[in-house]
C-alpha cells in the first residue's frame, strides 16, 4: 500500500509554476510544506517551513529532503545538472514521489524534444524514467503545454490583449493545448493526492485546445474595437534562430522564436488524445469562459 503523502518539499516557489503549486498545496490544507531556497526570500506564506539550502551540494539537498514524502522540482533552468542533483538527493533521502520540472509539451514527441529549448528537460526526464525503472523513486510528470494566462499576459502566444495586436504564426491554424498556471498547480496537488493512479507516468492536462486563430477570434469578440493583425513566417524565424545558435549569437528571443515555431508546426505539436483532466480536477474552459479570461487579463493593463 503506497504511503499517504503528507510532507511535501518544493523548490522554485518564486517562479510561475512553483508559486502556483504552493498556493494550491496551501489551499488543500492537508500537507506539511517545506520550501527549499538558495537564499532567504522576501516573504514566505504562513504555514510554510523554509530551508535555505546550497543547491550545489547534494549532501545539503539530501539533508533538507530527509523525512519528505514528496518533492516538487519547480526550478526553471537550462542546466539539467541542477535537477539531476536534486533527483539524486531525493533518492538518497528516501523521498517517495518526485514531480520533475517538466511542465511543457508531450515528452514523447522526439522531434520537439530535440529542439534547443527542451533539451535539458529531455535529459532530466530520461534520468527520472531511469530512476523509476530502477525502483529508486516514483514520479509523476505534468504535461500542460503552453501556459495560457502567462502566454496572454506576456504576449508570448501572439495575442496582445493590452494593445489589441495579433501576430499569427504561420496562419495560426495548428491546434495546441494550453493550461492556466493555477490549473498546473492544481494538477500537481491532485497528483500527490492520487499517488497510485499517477505513479511513474506523464499526466496530460489542458484548459483549452484551440489553434491560435480561434483564440485570437475569441479575444476580438471579447474586447471589441479595432485590432492590428499581421502574419509572421515562423519557418523563417526558426531558420534565423537556429543560425544564431550556430553562430554563438543566441539571445532569449532566439529560444522564444523556436518555441513559437514549435506550437505553429503540426509535426511538432501533440494531437488530441486521452487526458487526465478528470483525474486531476482540471476543467476545459468554454468559449465564454475564455472570453471572460481575456477581459480579466486586459483589465489588468497598467497594474
Amino acid at each position: 500500500m503506497p504511503p499517504i503523502i503528507k510532507h511535501v518539499a518544493i523548490a522554485g516557489i518564486s517562479g510561475n509554476v512553483g508559486s502556483h503549486a504552493l498556493q494550491e498545496l496551501l489551499k488543500q490544507g492537508s500537507f506539511h510544506i517545506t520550501a527549499l531556497a538558495r537564499r532567504q526570500p522576501a516573504t514566505i506564506p504562513a504555514g510554510v517551513a523554509l530551508k535555505v539550502v546550497d543547491f550545489d551540494s547534494i549532501d545539503a539537498l539530501t539533508a533538507a529532503l530527509d523525512g519528505q514524502d514528496a518533492f516538487i522540482d519547480a526550478t526553471n533552468t537550462r542546466d539539467a545538472s541542477l535537477s539531476i542533483r536534486m533527483i539524486d538527493a531525493a533518492v538518497a533521502a528516501g523521498v517517495y514521489r518526485l514531480i520533475p520540472p517538466e511542465f511543457c509539451g508531450d515528452p514523447g514527441l522526439a522531434a520537439a524534444r530535440a529542439l534547443p529549448p527542451f533539451q535539458a528537460k529531455s535529459t532530466i526526464f530520461e534520468y527520472v524514467e531511469k530512476m523509476g525503472r530502477e525502483n529508486k523513486i516514483t514520479w509523476t510528470a505534468i504535461s500542460n503545454s503552453a501556459f495560457l494566462d502567462w502566454g496572454l499576459r506576456s504576449g508570448f502566444l501572439g495575442i496582445d490583449l493590452f494593445n489589441k495586436k495579433i501576430e499569427l504564426f504561420n496562419g495560426g491554424m495548428v491546434p495546441y493545448p494550453s493550461t492556466l498556471l493555477s490549473s498546473v498547480g492544481q494538477a500537481i496537488t491532485a497528483a500527490l493526492q492520487n499517488p497510485v493512479e499517477t505513479e511513474n507516468r506523464v499526466c496530460y492536462v489542458h484548459n483549452a485546445w484551440k489553434n491560435q486563430k480561434a483564440l485570437a477570434d475569441l479575444a476580438q469578440d471579447a474586447l471589441g474595437g479595432t485590432w492590428q493583425i499581421q502574419a509572421r513566417d515562423m519557418d523563417k524565424a526558426f531558420s534565423d534562430a537556429m543560425g544564431q545558435l550556430e553562430n554563438g549569437q543566441s539571445t532569449s528571443q532566439t529560444m522564444v522564436d523556436i518555441i513559437k515555431y514549435h506550437i505553429s508546426t503540426p509535426s511538432l505539436e501533440q494531437t488530441m488524445g486521452q487526458n487526465d483532466n478528470e483525474l486531476l480536477g482540471v476543467r476545459v474552459l468554454s468559449d465564454d469562459a475564455l472570453k471572460d479570461l481575456f477581459r480579466q487579463i486586459a483589465s489588468d493593463k497598467g497594474k
